[in-house]
């Protein structure tokens, strides 16, 4: 049995990596934190978790139980734990805050577990040492333990009980927030700067990538550490909490923002839900395997960043296509009037600022499935001269132009590639066609049994006119994810994860394994909740299960 260690303050430092957390206005760097229930919700969740595997793999909840319980050593199960992180510069600031039974107990066993000596230095102060080299401070008051680096941040002692009361009202398991002040903003984008160098400093080209690759790479990555900054920086308010629901077995993550009134992240959340989806009228699928909406304006910030990512693919993918080398030079010349022509009318949709469409994937008959799916289009006739050039390129796959039209929509058929038509069959059946819609304001597609008069239903119904209001809901996402595990498990054969998709496509067989994912906004704020299924769950369990045989026994 290993000795008590510094297992829950990491635990805790991961957490509040993972999630936004209370603090009060201080400095000019971004505040984070979080704040988990308890250890015995910990134990009772976990506990639930691996009750939805099997009962040889229930077995492991001894060895599980019995490891948690040595890294609790002086820890007061029944109340909150909490940590604090300061990001900024350099180095990240990390304070806690721990309720103890034992201060006694919690130097001796978890602290001395790791040889960390305590030296008191004042009326309930500690100073922690190891091999003589001061770690921290941590100062003791009424029940709980504050650690930090430095002295001066553990002159109170915090209780979680008190600085998340809101949040843990909730009956969260592990639930956490950021509050902002407006004046700071300037300053703590100054901070985040050092993260961003830092991140994009370390981002490398792989083997047999090229420089436009990495170029790709580094644009996306700038795209999405610019969001991550524009909420650090412009939120007032983010909130996140996550718990188990006893009652369904499935887990959910709830996230509230505010935005600093003014802000650009303010005017981006002003413009949602304003006006209809141009495909409202299209049905939603009762039996989906997948079932995706957007409706999302983009702002400025957004549409220049995207801009940038397509034109860094553009460049990427038009590398790639010069770079085969048994094409031709009209292959070549074909597959980058492909290309160009998509990035083209891709890039006049980002103008627009309107990232609009839909897609639905459902069971059909013979086990196969049907799928429609629509995206709103500038020009979207012009991907008409994309698909004629298609079976000149360095695509070995066939094209039916205008095989029929309805309702001021062209369809063509476009044949699978040879080299996808198995994983295609899983999914789709044998017909191995897909059906390509283009029109002015929005493109068009469909596959599987059915898909033509699947696809003409959708047109005709996405063609009559409705009294559609605007629907806060702009991301509405629902994923059976055993289907789309077992393509990619087809795909990716015995190469590395293989064993671990295996046990997931057994977690999944006996059903519920579902991701749903939802975001609306409710007046100034953005809410979303994220749903894992039970059959999620079950995975999770069972991954638990193997760990604790392979190292507990």
């Amino acid at each position: 049995m290993p000795r008590p260690t510094r297992i829950l303050p990491s635990l805790l430092l991961l957490l509040s990596l993972a999630l936004p957390g209370q603090v009060q206005a201080q400095e000019s760097a971004a505040k984070v934190g979080a704040v988990l229930h308890s250890a015995n919700q910990v134990l009772i969740d976990l506990k639930s978790i691996l009750d939805l595997t099997t009962k040889t793999e229930q077995k492991q909840w001894e060895n599980i139980e019995g490891i948690i319980e040595t890294f609790l050593f002086g820890i007061d199960r029944k109340k909150p734990l909490g940590v604090k992180v300061i990001l900024g510069g350099d180095e990240e600031r990390f304070q806690f805050a721990l309720p103890l039974t034992s201060l006694k107990e919690f130097i001796d066993e978890n602290l001395g577990g790791f040889e960390i000596t305590s030296r008191r230095v004042g009326t309930g102060l500690y100073r922690l040492s190891e091999q003589k080299e001061t770690l921290g401070y941590m100062r003791h008051s009424k029940g709980y333990v504050s650690i930090s680096e430095h002295r001066a941040e553990v002159a109170v002692v915090a209780d979680p009980r008190r600085t998340m009361a809101d949040l843990l009202a909730k009956n969260y398991s592990l639930a956490a927030t950021i509050n902002n002040s407006a004046k700071q903003q300037a300053a703590r984008r100054k901070s985040f700067a050092p993260i961003r160098e830092n991140l994009l400093a370390a981002l490398k080209a792989k083997k047999g990538e090229t420089e436009a690759d990495l170029a790709l790479k580094k644009t996306l990555l700038s795209f999405e550490l610019g969001e991550a900054e524009r909420f650090l920086v412009e939120s007032q308010s983010l909130t996140a909490g996550f718990r188990i629901e006893p009652e369904t077995t499935q887990a959910t993550l709830d996230v509230d923002l505010t935005a600093i009134a003014g802000s650009g992240l303010e005017m981006s959340i002003q413009g949602l839900a304003t006006t209809p989806s141009h495909f409202a009228g299209v049905p939603r699928a009762k039996t989906a395997i997948l079932s995706g909406r957007i409706h999302h304006p983009l702002d400025t910030f957004r549409r220049t960043g995207l801009q940038r990512v397509l034109a860094a693919a553009r460049n990427a993918i038009h590398g790639d296509i010069q770079g085969q080398t048994e094409a031709t030079a009209a292959q070549k010349a074909a597959s980058t009037v492909v290309l160009d022509t998509v990035v083209a009318v891709i890039q006049s949709a980002i103008t627009k600022g309107m990232l609009d469409g839909f897609i639905e994937v459902q069971p059909a008959t013979g086990g196969a499935n049907v799928m429609v799916a629509g995206i709103r289009t500038v020009e979207g006739d012009r991907l008409r001269a994309a698909l004629a050039a298609v079976p000149d390129s360095t695509v070995a796959t066939s094209v039916a132009l205008d095989s029929t039209e309805t309702a001021g929509v062209t369809i063509h058929e476009v044949a699978v590639p040879e080299d996808l038509q198995a994983d295609f069959a899983v999914l789709f059946g044998d017909t191995q066609i897909v059906l390509v819609g283009t029109s002015a304001d929005a493109a068009w597609c469909a596959a599987g049994p059915g898909a033509l008069a699947a696809l003409k239903s959708a047109i005709a119904s996405h063609s009559t006119p409705t009294d559609a209001q605007p629907d806060p809901v702009f991301v509405d996402l629902s994923v059976k994810v055993g289907p789309w595990l077992k393509v990619l498990d087809n795909q990716l054969g015995t190469d590395e994860g293989a064993a671990d998709r295996k046990l997931a496509l057994k977690a999944f067989a006996q059903g519920k394994d579902t991701l749903q994912l939802q975001l609306r906004r409710d007046g100034k704020r953005v809410m979303g909740r994220t749903t894992l299924g039970t059959g999620i769950l079950r995975f999770l369990g069972k991954k638990m299960a193997e760990f604790s045989k392979e190292n507990f026994e």
